[in-house]
């Protein structure tokens, strides 16, 4: 009979402890914490689909993968020439300014022999600079394939 108490109390130790531990204030996700250690600022917005085709774009290239470079830059061009329709319509100027950073990226890693990586780069940041002027805070977010 003592030995059916003693084992009553450790589990119900072992409950409360547990009960405790998950009560405390959780943890964003590893990925999350390592972006915010980074120092990144990772916006969620309308555009962050573009930003991230950009990304992996550019992330296949300095990889040295072209094939997976260049056909991450074909879906970010057919996923913004369809997906912004609206803001053609709305704002043709900024849709033209993104635009045409969009192409100064994509182009050469579409269609150079051996683009020049820092050229890549510039034409990269300068469109995710771009893209800014398209941001909505309370706009729904687009809808973009991954593949």
């Amino acid at each position: 009979m003592k030995a059916w108490i003693g084992i009553a109390m450790a589990m119900a130790l072992t409950v409360c402890a547990t009960m405790a531990s998950s009560a405390q204030e959780p943890k964003p996700p590893a990925d999350a914490q390592a972006k915010a250690a980074a120092g990144a600022v990772v916006p969620d917005d309308n555009m962050t689909p573009y930003r991230k085709l950009a990304a992996d774009t550019l992330t296949a290239f300095k990889a040295h993968d072209m094939p997976t470079a260049k056909k991450k830059a074909r879906v970010l061009e057919v996923a913004w020439d369809k997906g912004e329709k609206t803001l053609e319509k709305k704002s043709p100027d900024v849709w033209g300014q993104i635009d045409k950073a969009m192409d100064a990226f994509i182009k050469p890693v579409m269609h150079d022999k051996s683009p020049d990586p820092a050229k890549v780069q510039t034409a990269y940041d300068a469109f995710i600079a771009k893209l800014q002027l398209a941001v909505k805070s309370d706009a729904p977010k687009s809808e973009v394939p991954s593949s």
